[in-house]
């Protein structure tokens, strides 16, 4: 039985990699079965065993959220992220949003710019600040295209140590490690947005090139580009606020343009070698 979920975690990271990289399109099961070596029907039923949703339910609500951060972050037309997202016009997108966050995507945006104001306020009023917070000022930084081997979390960002554990495990054992290896995390979901048990995190390792992988162990190439990069210095436990606040505070004032892809954090210092007080952690955040 090990072997047979070995084979199909294998197939269903393909299959999900192939989602994630297509939301401004319309596909259909028949195309992600086939990325996955399956019969439709067989498929159908093995991802929803792994993720507890149907291939559509994890299709849409990846669209929906998506497109929540772009009314979030961006000043772009309503009509525009619904095309960009896969939908074949504004209404059918509304609706969608609606059912999902119970409200239209241009209420939704009007609360979240009433509520950054509030944040920015209490955060103001707390003399919270980049300098307090152990955060540097950030600087622009362009990234070539990264090779990764990683392993999927999903639930609480608080029970990521254990996939990293495995990783560096499998690193270990196939050779991949070096004497310091690069360690990153993809963080795909805003918990504000996505259910806790919801929440996709992917623990990373550097590679200098594409490799064969199998089991629950996946391989995927990111794109490089343009991303402002914030050093912050001290415990994971306080990684909440310090997103809180540059995504609250400083994206807004500094005039960023966050492009549509997923935050990476990069370990300088981490366990087992540092205390908590002297982890270093670069957060990559995309730009366009």
């Amino acid at each position: 039985m090990q072997q047979v979920d070995t084979i199909y975690l294998e197939r269903l990271n393909k299959a999900i990699y192939f989602i994630e990289n297509n939301l401004d399109k319309k596909i259909l099961l028949k195309e992600i079965s086939q990325h996955a070596l399956l019969s439709e029907y067989h498929f159908h039923r093995i991802f929803k065993s792994f993720t507890g949703e149907t291939v559509k339910e994890f299709l849409v609500r990846l669209k929906i959220e998506r497109a929540a951060n772009r009314l979030k972050n961006s000043k772009d037309d309503i009509g525009q992220i619904a095309f960009e997202n896969g939908f074949e016009n504004h209404e059918s997108f509304t609706r969608a949003f609606k059912r999902y966050f119970e409200r239209t995507p241009k209420e939704f945006r009007t609360a979240s710019k009433e509520q950054i104001e509030i944040k920015k306020t209490a955060y103001i009023n707390s003399a919270i600040n980049l300098e307090n917070l152990q955060v540097q000022e950030p600087i622009i930084k362009q990234l070539p295209d990264l090779h990764l081997a990683y392993i999927r979390h999903t639930g609480s960002y608080d029970k990521v140590a254990a996939s990293f554990q495995r990783l560096m495990l499998w690193a270990a054992a196939h050779f991949v490690l070096k004497l310091s290896p690069k360690t990153l995390g993809i963080v795909h979901d805003n918990p504000e947005l996505t259910a806790e048990d919801k929440i996709r995190f992917d623990a990373c390792v550097l590679v200098n090139q594409p490799i064969k992988v199998n089991g629950e162990v996946g391989y995927k190439k990111i794109e490089g580009g343009k991303f402002a990069v914030f050093r912050y210095k001290g415990a994971y436990e306080n990684f909440y606020i310090v997103y809180d606040y540059i995504y609250n505070s400083i994206v807004f004032d500094r005039g960023f343009e966050l492009a549509d892809k997923p935050a990476l954090e990069w370990y300088i210092k981490s366990p087992p070698f540092y205390k908590p007080e002297q982890y270093v952690t670069d957060f990559y955040l995309p730009l366009k």
